[in-house]
């Protein structure tokens, strides 16, 4: 599968954050959050389990607290390209969904900035 990246090459970054790095020593923590980041902290959310029905060209991230965030599979194309068997091999992280052999990360912060109405 194709790499999202290519090494060696030095991502953009706006002035601002490089001026806040810039100014950063070596000891110093730089929390970067907004809104969301925060009410994902507070609340406590992880996703904890995920599914799909190929069928149904569906995808079911399941949340802590029981909520369920669809999408289609077929707006993620590299999940929707990938073997059954490949999907059903995922990590959970503190902060998203990992694919190890697909070399896919899906954020819940991402996941939550595309849903209509946020979670209260």
């Amino acid at each position: 599968m194709k790499k999202s990246f290519k090494p060696g090459i030095t991502p953009l970054i706006s002035k601002q954050l490089q001026t806040l790095l810039s100014e950063a020593g070596d000891d110093d923590v730089i929390d970067i959050a907004d809104d969301l980041d925060q009410m994902i902290l507070d609340k406590g959310l992880q996703i904890r389990h995920f599914g799909f029905a190929r069928d149904l060209d569906l995808a079911l991230f399941i949340l802590n607290d029981k909520r369920v965030i669809t999408r289609t599979l077929s707006s993620l194309p590299y999940l929707a390209n990938a073997e059954d068997y490949d999907l059903d091999q995922y990590i959970v992280s503190e902060t998203g969904i990992h694919w190890p052999d697909l070399d896919v990360d899906i954020s819940l912060r991402g996941l939550l900035q595309e849903e209509k109405v946020l979670i209260k």
